[in-house]
């Protein structure tokens, strides 16, 4: 579905890609009403676009920035921005064949469709963890509000290379916003996932599954191998490679994690009994870096692969279930222009 104010192409437009089915579908059945409150407040030029099914966010964004759109509004919970951010970039290298995932490799510098490109973020999510990890004030209508006084600033992404769960030979690439989970975290969102297609409450379905996932979770034995050269071997639990600080339910992982410094932030939680692993999860919530942590470990760096050595381990990608190791993750320095709130001066 699409409206506009005006007729003919203009890639002057302002585009705004908007998820109907995100917040549980109150922003589509709610989209009359906030768009009376906001038209006004909207430049002149723009168009609504919907998009209707998983990875529309990608090839819509692709398609308009291949057409000379430079302003793109993506309107939606944390996968939708993710959709987005996915279509400002040429990932030539999908299922790419991974019979020797340690010969793998990213590009070193990341294609942009259309380097003149802008991406707006108004979060209208559920949760909205990459709005915490902005810092952003406002989501929905109060954002849109202010879209005109938007401030405009480039940040890192985070490249992956991640295995196919259905066709272990084969290999995805993806851009990630905010964080990477990995094992129980990435479980615990694919089961909620699963069950949220019959019990719609979010609270309830994540809460059924952390209690089906955490006592039975096994760690997995894994060669972590960061910024090619530094190899640990260690039991991991979960894992996280971030570029924002919060991970959904309000846990702050990384709390020297900034979107402009150029490094990832890795966690890697090593072998814990399922109890231990609740207190653990617990203390995300602070501020720790984890000094004197044995049983955590945090590192900062450009690039970070894992290799499991037992069992498949889930990977989720900014909420979104995605694959299972093997699987690289690589930062690329202000990669992306986006234009937000403005936040402080550390983020």
């Amino acid at each position: 579905m699409i409206t506009s104010n005006s007729h003919g192409i203009n890639v002057n437009d302002m585009i705004l890609l908007l998820n109907p089915n995100s917040q549980g579908g109150n922003t589509g059945k709610n989209w009359a009403e906030t768009y009376n409150k906001v038209k006004d407040f909207l430049p002149k030029a723009h168009r609504i676009i919907f998009t209707k099914k998983a990875n529309d966010g990608i090839s819509m964004t692709r398609k308009l920035l291949r057409k000379g759109y430079k302003n793109i509004v993506a309107v939606g919970g944390d996968g939708t921005i993710n959709e987005v951010a996915n279509g400002f970039f040429d990932l030539e290298s999908q299922n790419k064949q991974a019979k020797d995932f340690g010969k793998i490799r990213v590009e070193s510098r990341l294609k942009l469709i259309n380097p003149k490109g802008i991406m707006h973020v108004i979060p209208s999510g559920s949760r909205n963890v990459l709005a915490r990890s902005l810092e952003l004030k406002h989501q929905g209508a109060e954002s849109l509000m202010r879209i005109r006084h938007m401030k405009r600033r480039k940040i890192d992404v985070i490249a992956a290379t991640i295995t196919d769960k259905e066709t272990p030979s084969l290999t995805h690439n993806r851009i990630l916003l905010n964080a990477a989970e990995i094992g129980v975290g990435a479980e615990i969102i694919d089961r909620s996932k699963k069950v949220r297609g019959k019990v719609k409450n979010r609270f309830v379905s994540t809460m059924a599954s952390i209690i089906a996932t955490l006592p039975s979770y096994n760690s997995n034995e894994c060669d972590i191998v960061i910024d090619k050269h530094r190899k640990i071997s260690s039991k991991m639990t979960m894992g996280i490679v971030a570029n924002g600080r919060f991970l959904g339910g309000g846990f702050k992982p990384a709390p020297r994690a900034k979107f402009s410094d150029g490094l990832l932030d890795i966690i890697i939680l090593k072998n814990s009994g399922s109890f231990k692993m609740i207190d653990k999860l617990i203390e995300l919530k602070g501020t720790s870096t984890y000094k004197y942590e044995e049983d955590i470990l945090y590192y900062q760096a450009s690039e970070v692969k894992f290799i499991p050595k037992e069992r498949d381990v889930t990977v989720s990608v900014d909420g979104e279930p995605i694959g299972m190791l093997p699987a690289l993750f690589k930062i690329y320095h202000n990669a992306l222009t986006i234009r937000s709130e403005a936040t402080s001066a550390r983020i």
